[in-house]
């Protein structure tokens, strides 16, 4: 087999008229073949955008949401979440690499109260007691804010909870994009982007 060159796959993974999903392959080949060159540090650049493109084709509005409802055994109440994945990805280094990608999980909970949740897959989320832990959230193109964070109480690395959820779930009703960037150990600031277009608030009641 003959090995396509770098900037035979740059082209093709730049012609608009190929399918996302054939144009993100090209990147990887090149990402996976010709590490280090030039092209692969355009490719790295391209991804992020050509991931959520292909994100959006394959998820129409509403449907990237996860709804679930489950009883809680103990006060026998419904408990509701909301689930999506983040639209782009993330490959940390040692110990935790492999690309992977963040969810946000919006909670309803008779015992534990309203909850808004960022969680990653592998890695650690710098929220501990003894330190600061900012987070800082954008909606569409409105100015960024910063809210401090909390870890779970299990102590878990993997997850922050974000404070305010009356005012960030009205928010998610009306936004079609959700940035949220959190400091995890290692990486310094990490960027989440989520397709939240289409957000049902009322299925979180019903």
């Amino acid at each position: 087999t003959v090995e396509v060159s770098a900037p035979e796959l740059l082209a093709a993974a730049k012609d608009q008229a190929r399918p996302t999903s054939e144009r993100l392959a090209n990147l990887t080949l090149i990402l996976k073949n010709h590490a280090g060159s030039a092209q692969a540090k355009e490719a790295d650049a391209m991804r992020p955008k050509l991931e959520a493109q292909l994100h959006a084709e394959l998820n129409p509005i509403g449907l990237q949401w996860s709804y679930s409802t489950q009883q809680d055994d103990m006060s026998g109440k419904p408990v509701r979440t909301a689930r999506v994945t983040s639209t782009n990805s993330f490959n940390f280094d040692f110990p935790y690499s492999g690309r992977q990608k963040a969810e946000l999980t919006i909670r309803r909970h008779p015992r534990w109260g309203n909850d808004v949740m960022v969680s990653i897959e592998k890695g650690q989320i710098l929220c501990h007691s003894f330190s600061s832990c900012p987070v800082r959230i954008r909606f569409d193109d409105e100015s960024a804010k910063t809210f401090t964070g909390t870890e779970p109480s299990d102590n878990s690395s993997e997850m922050v909870f974000i404070p305010g959820y009356k005012t960030l779930t009205s928010k998610l009703g009306k936004a079609k994009r959700l940035r949220v960037e959190f400091n995890v150990y290692q990486q310094g600031s990490v960027m989440a982007e989520f397709d939240v277009s289409g957000f049902d608030a009322k299925r979180m009641t019903q």
